[in-house]
This record gives structure tokens, sequence and C-alpha cells, in this order.
């Protein structure tokens, strides 16, 4: 009895398996429909219907005898009717990218043949089809292209921004003093304790906001050497007794600007103590 019942249940499985293949067939077809892009499926498969229709809407005039609908334009040169097709062909170029407007090339080409062999009184049917083919094609090629190219330097834009926001986030929590300054002498970044030590100057000129001079002194700027691949160190005192501890290295910006990344760390009471034991000793 129980070699019966497991027959029986295998057979069950059998049919079960038979029976649940072409409904996973149906139901992954059905889940590529509802996906975020089916309507611009929807829209693509529109968009040919109608251009196939047009395309051929002489003949079915003549086929259900519309003596109203006879207009001399659906039975003039094909080569008009065939630009329609540029729109799918385009459109899914642009949305689903080089193999769908292949493929849409592809379906066009099959949509002419029929009307060029059988149908067409005017010459070379068959060359101007292909020309078409070619020519359209290669207009979905590039607008697949292009919006790929687009696609791509969006996304390299927004993880170049991204990692900028992140590393300036690090730079404002530092201790000590962070500045940017591109290659135009203008600050494009302090951190709040530079902003505490010097005051905000984003944006204005760097030898203004620090040494409050006029133009760039070359004598002690370091921006040049930096921006062309150099590190700088040194030791700068300013006018009011504070002196820093300067370290300078190039930085690309998000715009792909080579900039001056420049850390300010104060060691005024470092440089004191040494004065005084310089003073003891002497």
């Amino acid at each position: 009895m129980s070699q019966q019942s497991k027959a029986l249940a295998n057979s069950n499985w059998a049919r079960k398996g038979k029976v649940d293949k072409p409904t996973v067939g149906r139901q992954s077809i059905l889940a590529i429909l509802r996906r975020r892009n089916a309507y611009s499926f929807y829209t693509l498969f529109l968009l040919w219907g109608c251009c196939t229709l047009f395309y051929y809407f002489g003949e079915l005039v003549d086929f259900a005898g519309w003596e109203a609908l006879r207009w001399n334009f659906f039975y003039g040169v094909h080569d008009i009717h065939r630009l329609l097709f540029l729109a799918p062909i385009i459109y899914a170029g642009y949305v689903f990218g080089v193999k769908a407007a292949v493929i849409i090339t592809i379906v066009a080409v099959m949509t002419f043949l029929p009307r060029a062999l059988f149908i067409s009184p005017f010459p070379d049917p068959i060359l101007r089809t292909v020309l078409f083919a070619i020519i359209a094609g290669v207009m979905g090629y590039l607008t697949a292209t292009t919006r790929r190219e687009s696609e791509r330097r969006s996304r390299l834009e927004a993880l170049l921004i991204s990692e900028r926001d992140a590393m300036l986030g690090i730079l404002e929590r530092m201790e000590e003093g962070v500045l940017i300054t591109g290659p135009d002498y203008r600050i494009r970044f302090m951190n709040p304790n530079m902003i505490r030590d010097f005051g905000e100057g984003t944006g204005s000129h760097c030898y203004e906001c620090l040494c409050r001079f006029d133009e760039p002194c070359h004598q002690i700027c370091k921006l040049p050497k930096v921006i062309n691949g150099a590190i700088e160190r040194w030791e700068y005192s300013f006018p009011d007794g504070r002196t820093y501890e300067v370290l300078a290295s190039p930085y690309i910006d998000s715009d792909e600007t080579v900039c001056q990344l420049t850390t300010f760390r104060n060691i005024t009471p470092r440089k004191r103590v040494e004065t005084e034991l310089l003073n003891l000793t002497g």
C-alpha cells in the first residue's frame, strides 16, 4: 500500500512539473510586462503599430473600398512613408539601447519587404529600403550611444560630488585648519577651525584673507609649485605673533580643477617654549 502511495505521489509531482513549466513561463513574461519600463515597451509597440498602419493605409483603403479615404498621399513615394519609422527606431535607441535600436530597425525592414517586393510600382524598392535601414540604424545607434554616454557622465559627476562631500565632511572635523585654494588664488573651502582663526573668506583671494595683501606674495606663496604636483611643507609666522606649520599638496576638485589643499597647524605655544629655552641657554 505504501508503494502505491509513493508511486501516486511521484506521478503527481511529475504532472505538477509538467504543468509548472508553462506557468513559470507565463509568470516570467508577466513579470517583464509589469516592470517599471513596461510602459516604454508599450509605447514602442504603439509607435511601430501606428507607423505600420500608416505605411499600408493605402492598401487597406483599396482592400476595404473606402473611396472617401483614397488620398494620393498614401500612394506616393514610399520613402516619405518610411521616415515615420525613424520615431520607433530612435525611441528604442534612447530608451532601451543599441540592441533595441538594431532589433527595431530589422523589424522595420521586415515590415517594408512585402510592399517593396509585391506592391511598390517605383524603381529600386529593395535598394531604397536597404538605404533607409542603414541610415535609420545609424541614427538609432548614435542616439543610444549618446544617451549611454550622457548617463555615464551623470553617474560619474554624482560619484565625484558624493566623494567630495564625504572628503569635505572629514576635513570639517579635523583639528587643524584646512584650506582649499584654486589656481586663481580664490578660496574654495575653509573648515570651521580655519574660519575661527582667520575669519570667513570663502570666495575671496587667499592672500587677502590670510595676509591682508593686495596681490600674491611670490616669495612665500607655494601655489604655483603645488598645482604642478609638488608637496610643500614650511612654517609661517603672521604679524600678530601666531606661527603655523603649513602643509600643502595638490587636490583635484569635483570640476577636475587642480587646486591646493593646505593644512594649518598652530604651533605658536611650541615656538614660544623654544624661544624661551633659547633665551635661557643663551
